[in-house]
């Protein structure tokens, strides 16, 4: 066996070495923003408008088969789609050699993934309220309230803080000038705020995620001085573009959902109107595409000048 060229490692010691292209990152994080999705889709589109019901309400041992998917597929494939990403942003690239402040780097992001798939268990909770509401016309109480809090609030208080928490750290941290996928970073970036948006509206938490969305915020702001505080350089990382459009279009999203639908009325419970939904986010989708283009072409030729 041929020994390696020892003269061609590199060391990695503070993950400031420019990142390499890579379309199995793209496609990973494609998956995470539409994967929530599957509930519009399936549950929406499927059972409340064209009526097969049994596709996400038949009930396995007290369970609806849409939480057996969440918790069986949904959720093992989020995890794996997760473990990918992280396992790219922090390496090692080829011929490389991480250092001890990337490995607590790249551990650390395992723990915020470890948590936050923890907190998908948890909401498992959920399909005790749901059998203790709709089977056995159990509404309060002691015991059903303490289901309850367990499942609206601590679930997706976990959920929420390391899954933000996940996306700023590889915000902040993913190797600089990762500058492939340019569109395509703001476009994944607009799905994942709306994903987000639908996502907490759902599990009736909004003003959660708008406390907790600032952070992506901040964290692209931590990138931006990463890059040597120069925009043009940094408008032009994958991350930091995802990571912007992200972080605007979620708090734009909610405001917009509140307004056109008279509140926060969850998806769910919309029955055969729930169609609005799935308009609501491809409009919001569009418009903001076209939005954050323009805005990309301004600062291009504005820095070009």
């Amino acid at each position: 066996m041929s020994q390696p060229d020892l003269s061609e490692i590199r060391f990695v010691s503070d993950n400031k070495i420019p990142a390499s292209e890579s379309k199995a990152l793209i496609w990973y994080l494609v998956y995470v923003c539409f994967a929530y999705h599957y509930k519009v889709i399936v549950c929406g589109f499927f059972g409340n408008i064209l009526g097969y019901d049994w596709l996400c309400h038949t009930m396995i041992h007290g369970v609806t088969t849409n939480h057996w998917f969440e918790q069986l597929v949904y959720a093992p494939i989020l995890w794996y789609a997760l473990y990918r990403i992280i396992v790219i942003v922090f390496g090692p690239q080829s011929n490389e050699i991480l250092g001890e402040k990337v490995k607590r780097q790249k551990s650390f992001a395992f723990f915020l993934l470890a948590m936050y798939i923890y907190g998908i268990g948890i909401h498992f909770a959920n399909t005790i309220e749901i059998y203790s509401r709709t089977e056995l016309g159990i509404t309060s109480g002691a015991l059903y309230e303490q289901v309850y809090w367990i499942d609206e609030q601590l679930s997706h208080w976990i959920q929420f803080v390391f899954f933000f928490g996940l996306f700023a750290w590889l915000i902040i941290y993913d190797r600089l000038d990762r500058t492939h996928a340019g569109y395509l970073a703001v476009f994944t970036g607009l799905l994942h705020g709306l994903e987000r948006a639908i996502g907490v509206i759902e599990g009736d938490s909004p003003f959660i995620a708008l406390a907790l969305g600032g952070v992506i915020l901040i964290a692209c702001i931590i990138r931006w001085d990463r890059h040597d505080r120069d925009f043009r350089r940094v408008w032009q990382d994958f991350f930091f573009r995802h990571g912007l459009s992200f972080g605007l279009s979620m708090p734009v999203a909610l405001y917009a959902y509140q307004l056109v639908f008279d509140g926060f009325v969850q998806p769910s419970s919309m029955g055969r109107d729930g169609w609005l939904v799935v308009l609501f986010v491809l409009v919001t989708t569009g418009l903001g595409f076209f939005l954050m283009v323009g805005l990309d072409k301004i600062f291009i030729k504005k820095y070009d000048n």
